[in-house]
């Protein structure tokens, strides 16, 4: 199940629970007061902010809340308050779900970390993996194309040839004009940056990262495909895999120039 689809699972969960509790304390509360029972709701919201993240918890809170005023409190069955300890109550609950809601964000945005962590070393895992076992280079790129969200990916060697391309045959006709650091993807001349939610985006002509040795063994051209833009773990992620592209050009390049430079010339022909 994706993410976002657990999230709204979560977040009818919370919603349709607060309401059940609130039902089911019915007979509680000419026992206890309804400051009391404002420990189960909040009790479930703290569960609901850990398993469903924060806007699951956040619906949760103010449904609890609610459904204390509405169920527990007097007059019952309506949205009134008319004793000040339940009005307490009813303040305090929500507060603590807000702030439980807060903790449900961060432990959902580390878990998005955690989750993009073992994305990103899946990517180079199989990287490693696909260059192993003698993968055309079409097909990497085609793989790392779609893992990062790219619209199109050409690796090129020192003369400007096309030594693969993504998407098959319809490489971009201009070079990118624009050459990207390789520790960081951002313009090495400091022309302006764009930014998108997620992070850094590529230039709009696309952008250059020289791979290899410093005479430029080869050039990987790069032209985004999501305006949301590349996240800090993401971009190093990237370059990472560039890197070791690269150095497997180099081992495969490297033998072939120097065959062709050492290579006896044929003998002139004697009259």
């Amino acid at each position: 199940m994706k993410q976002e689809d657990e999230g709204l699972v979560w977040m009818v969960a919370g919603a349709l629970g607060s309401m059940a509790l609130g039902i089911t304390l019915i007979p509680l509360r000419s026992l206890t007061s309804a400051s009391n029972l404002a420990f189960v709701f909040l009790g479930f919201t703290i569960i609901v902010a850990e398993l469903g993240g924060r806007s699951a918890a956040l619906v949760t809170a103010l449904l609890s809340a609610m459904s204390l005023d509405f169920f527990l409190t007097e007059p019952y069955l309506t949205l009134t308050i008319s004793k000040r300890e339940d009005v307490v109550a009813f303040v305090a609950l929500a507060a603590c779900g807000l702030i439980a809601a807060a903790f449900g964000r961060r432990r959902e945005r580390w878990s998005e970390l955690a989750g993009r962590a073992g994305k990103d070393l899946d990517v180079v895992e199989k990287l490693v993996e696909q260059l192993r076992g003698g993968v055309p280079l079409d097909e990497i790129l085609g793989e790392l194309k779609r893992s990062f969200g790219l619209s199109a990916m050409v690796l090129r060697d020192a003369a400007e040839r096309i030594l693969a391309a993504v998407p098959a045959g319809s490489a971009p006709a201009l070079i990118p004009e624009v050459q990207l650091a390789p520790d960081t993807l951002l313009p090495s001349d400091g022309s302006r940056l764009r930014v998108g939610f997620r992070g850094l985006r590529l230039p709009e002509g696309g952008g250059r990262l020289r791979l290899g040795r410093d005479d430029g063994l080869v050039s990987l051209d790069l032209w985004e495909g999501d305006v949301q833009g590349f996240g800090l773990e993401e971009s190093r992620t990237l370059t990472i895999a560039a890197s070791i592209l690269a150095l497997e050009l180099s081992r495969r390049i490297g033998p072939a120039r120097a065959a062709i430079v050492e290579a006896p010339r044929p003998s002139p022909p004697v009259r």
